[in-house]
């Protein structure tokens, strides 16, 4: 099963590659289309509301059925179609279908992982993980090169056409991924089971954590950031760019977050370090005054929300048992999913009433909440 390893790791960057060529023009062409920043809001904040619907009953699914790959393919061919309904259809509501969309597959990303665990030790949980944000990661910068060199030539529309043309390919590829199934399938999980599971510490420490990890990621790299860019005069090929500042940290510091860095400086130190300078980079966008400025400003912020968010991935699952892994996972990434709509959708309103300066100096306090909750948590043996 080991040889089919670097095609799941290829289709891992193929999936993420058609979710994100189209995410930097996102907010600018909705703002283009006739949305306001509160609209802009609901529709980035779209993408983490059906996720957080969606990944734990998909999770329970997954691990009652045994089966991983169907709900992989499943994730992909959304990708395709969220890529293609605004390139058929311009609008700011097909925008929002097509977020919402987008949600419904990054959902099937807790089954990627939960497959990706399986081909390793359950001693080794970090690695995979670390390996597989990597996949995600290059497939990322990818989309956000491509996709930027599409939208400056052919117009913004054809970065979303790419992604979703992209997600068809990832489909196709997808049905070769190889995965050990069970002889039977599993009994439903009992509700004293899902219980142990919600009342798991650890679990529901690393979920809070990553609320705010995700609140400060679709808040500013995949929520106004471009619009700010967009402001500053930058072309579609620059917000593109603006993209990689966005993955180019998460490709060099997941593997090293979940496996280095805590052998060095311990979970609790990573995790508040990472909110450290996701806090620091928040506050600095309001001193931003051209895009360059914010390209240096975004891959602080991204640095600090990668280095913390692979480490609280891995150990949301670290004592869970491998049976209830899918579940436990599909728990932390649905509660995680309130970050990535709360983010956008309060960063909307407040920079609609306020400015997005005022809006960002709020996400940046969601960092420093961050960073006291990790010594919180670590003090009682959470983390």
């Amino acid at each position: 099963m080991n040889k089919r390893l670097p095609l799941f790791y290829i289709v891992t960057a193929i999936f993420w590659f058609a979710l994100y060529t189209y995410v930097p023009y996102i907010s600018p062409y909705s703002e283009y289309l006739g949305a306001d920043l509160r609209f802009i809001g609901l529709i980035v904040g779209s993408y983490g509301f059906t996720q957080m619907a969606i990944r734990f009953p998909l999770g329970i699914l997954s691990d009652r059925l045994g089966r991983r790959k169907i709900f992989v393919l499943s994730g992909l061919f959304f990708t395709a179609v969220a890529g293609v309904v605004v390139f058929f259809v311009p609008h700011q509501f097909t925008m929002l279908l097509s977020r919402s969309l987008g949600g419904v597959a990054a959902a099937s990303w807790v089954t990627f992982t939960i497959l990706g665990s399986s081909y390793y030790p359950p001693d080794e949980v970090a690695k995979p993980v670390g390996y597989l944000n990597s996949a995600n990661a290059a497939g990322r910068i990818l989309a956000f090169l491509t996709g930027g060199l599409i939208a400056q030539w052919l117009g913004v529309p054809h970065a979303f056409l790419l992604g979703g043309l992209a997600g068809g390919l990832g489909l196709l590829a997808g049905f070769a991924i190889v995965e050990k199934r069970p002889d039977t399938a599993k009994e439903p999980p009992k509700l004293k089971d899902l219980l142990s599971l919600v009342g798991n510490k650890p679990l529901i420490c690393a979920s809070f954590l990553a609320i705010l990890s995700q609140y400060i990621s679709f808040a500013t790299a995949f929520g106004f950031t471009p619009l700010f860019g967009a402001g500053l005069g930058a072309s579609q090929f620059q917000l593109g760019m603006l993209g990689m500042a966005v993955a180019v940290p998460g490709l060099i510091i997941s593997p090293l977050a979940g496996t280095v860095i805590p052998r060095k400086i311990g979970a609790r130190n990573t995790i508040a370090f990472g909110f450290g300078i996701s806090a620091l980079g928040c506050v600095m966008f309001v001193f931003v005054g051209s895009i360059w400025q914010l390209y240096a400003v975004q891959i602080i912020a991204s640095t600090g929300t990668a280095l913390a968010y692979t480490l609280l991935m891995g150990l949301s699952i670290k004592n869970i048992p491998n049976e209830s892994r899918a579940t436990a996972m599909g728990f932390f990434q649905a509660v995680y999913g309130l970050g990535m709509f709360v983010g956008p959708f309060v960063t909307g309103w407040v920079g609609h009433s306020f400015g997005l300066g005022t809006a960002f100096v709020l996400t940046g306090a969601v960092g420093v909440i961050g960073v006291v909750a990790a010594f919180l948590f670590a003090q009682k043996n959470h983390l």
